[in-house]
C-alpha cells in the first residue's frame, strides 16, 4: 500500500470509529513551509477517553501494520530504567510492516502529550484537502508548538529544526499571544543547543517569556 493509501485508508478508520484526530507531522508542516520536504510516514493525533494505546493499536492493526507502542522515556532518552521496564507513560503508537522498523508507515500520537487535546480541538477548524477530502489539520501555530516539545528531547531532530526554519522563512501569519500562551503553559523554553539553529521570532518570544517568568 502506498503512503498516500495508506494515509486514506487511516483516516477512513479513525472516521468509522467516530475519533477525533487531526493530521501533525510532515504532512501538517509541508503546509506551511517554504519548501516540500519529504516524509515517509503519516503522523496522526487521537483524542480518546481510555484505551487510547488500545484503540490506537487496532487502527494501526487494520492497516496491516504491526503496533510498537513508543514511550516518554524513549522520547527523552532516559532514565534507562524506565526504558527497560516500560513504565513511563506511553505518547505514540507506530505502525510499520511486521519486521520492519523504518520506512512507510502510520505513527499515532495519543492524548498524553501535552499539547494534543488543544491542537486537535484547534484543529476541527482547519480542514485541509489532501486529494481526498477535507481533513482536519494541526494549524501552523500547533506544527510550531508540536516541533518546539520535540526539540526538548536530548538528541536534536534535523527534521524538526529544519520545519521551523522554513515555516518561518514562508513568512507564514501566525497567531503570536497564542503561540506564546502555548510556550508558557507547556514550560517550552528553547534548550541552549538549539538556540543557534531556531528562528529569531521564536529566540525573541522565548526571551520575553523568561524575562516574564522573572518578574
Amino acid at each position: 500500500m502506498s503512503l498516500k493509501a495508506l494515509f486514506k485508508s487511516a483516516v477512513a478508520e479513525l472516521r468509522k470509529r467516530d475519533i477525533p484526530f487531526a493530521v501533525a507531522g510532515g504532512f501538517a508542516a509541508d503546509l506551511y513551509r517554504r519548501e516540500p520536504r519529504l516524509t515517509m510516514d503519516v503522523d496522526l493525533v487521537i483524542l480518546v477517553d481510555k484505551n487510547a494505546v488500545d484503540t490506537a493499536s487496532d487502527v494501526i492493526r487494520s492497516l496491516g501494520l504491526h503496533p510498537g507502542v513508543v514511550r516518554e522515556a524513549d522520547l527523552a532518552g532516559g532514565p534507562m530504567f524506565a526504558i527497560r521496564r516500560k513504565s513511563s507513560k506511553p505518547c505514540m503508537v507506530v505502525g510499520r510492516k511486521k519486521g520492519e522498523s523504518s520506512g512507510e508507515g502510520v505513527d499515532i500520537l495519543l492524548p498524553e502529550i501535552p499539547w494534543a487535546e488543544q491542537a486537535v480541538t484547534r484543529a476541527q477548524d482547519n480542514q485541509v484537502d489532501f486529494g481526498f477530502g477535507d481533513v482536519p489539520t494541526l494549524t501552523v501555530e500547533d506544527v510550531v508548538i508540536a516541533k518546539l516539545f520535540a526539540i526538548q528531547a536530548p538528541d536534536l531532530r534535523a527534521k524538526d529544526l529544519d520545519d521551523l526554519q522554513s515555516i518561518f522563512a514562508a513568512g507564514q501569519a501566525m497567531n503570536v499571544p497564542y503561540l506564546a500562551g502555548q510556550m508558557v503553559r507547556l514550560k517550552l523554553a528553547i534548550p541552549a543547543k538549539a538556540r543557534p539553529l531556531v528562528p529569531e521570532p521564536l529566540l525573541a518570544l522565548d526571551k520575553d517569556n523568561r524575562r516574564a517568568q522573572k518578574k
